[in-house]
């Protein structure tokens, strides 16, 4: 569901939303995986790992560029609706990944979870994820969400929701049923053979990276 809303964001005409929500986003998935642990590592410490845009760490230069980026926005806005088919799939890809990730790494008892680590886990998410081919994945992801009438409206009025709280909370992401359709949907997708296949490959490109990582 987080990855939905997060993809949704893609589509608010207001500048900074996106970030924002993709950031609230990911820090969700991220607390609730250290939650389901019961796990003392703080989300806080594991910014790294999940803040993909920078958005906790760069208000400054985002001030700085602040009139620059308003003037591209319409831009880059249409860029990103364009692009929706193919990234909006991907984004919801990250953010299971991003999770399962974190849930692996949870369970290695020689890995010790702070921002220097959490640095190199996203460094070699990246390094996995980029050497990935999820065009199946994405594609039975498009036909999912497509089946589900309506899923677009919903999904962006939640994200819309998300942009307006600091931490998004159980209520913020409280779903309407067409976006707990499209949810179910996605979820059948990410358990058929072939997903969970593509996924343990992700993992073994992970575990690769982020060892070869830590030796340097």
């Amino acid at each position: 569901m987080a990855g939905i809303v997060s993809a949704a964001s893609r589509f608010i005409p207001v500048p900074y939303a996106e970030e924002a929500v993709r950031y609230r986003c990911r820090r969700f998935v991220v607390s609730r995986t250290l939650s389901s642990h019961k796990s003392s590592v703080s989300a806080d410490s594991l910014t790294p790992y999940y803040d993909t845009d920078g958005f906790f760490n760069s208000w400054t230069s985002k001030i700085l560029r602040a009139p620059f980026k308003l003037l591209l926005f319409p831009i880059r806005k249409t860029v990103r609706i364009i692009t929706s088919v193919r990234n909006v799939p991907l984004e919801i890809i990250q953010i299971v990944l991003l999770g399962r990730t974190l849930d692996r790494c949870l369970q290695m008892q020689s890995l010790t979870l702070d921002p220097t680590t959490a640095k190199r886990m996203r460094k070699a998410f990246d390094d996995a994820f980029s050497g990935m081919d999820f065009y199946v994945v994405r594609a039975a992801l498009i036909d999912a969400l497509k089946s589900v009438s309506g899923l677009k409206s919903a999904a962006i009025a939640m994200a819309t929701r998300v942009s307006r709280k600091e931490e998004p909370t159980a209520e913020a992401l409280e779903p309407s049923d067409k976006v707990q359709s499209g949810a179910a949907n996605v979820q059948s997708v990410l358990d058929r053979p072939e997903t969970l296949a593509l996924f343990a490959e992700f993992d073994r490109r992970f575990d690769q990276s982020l060892q070869q990582r830590s030796a340097g």
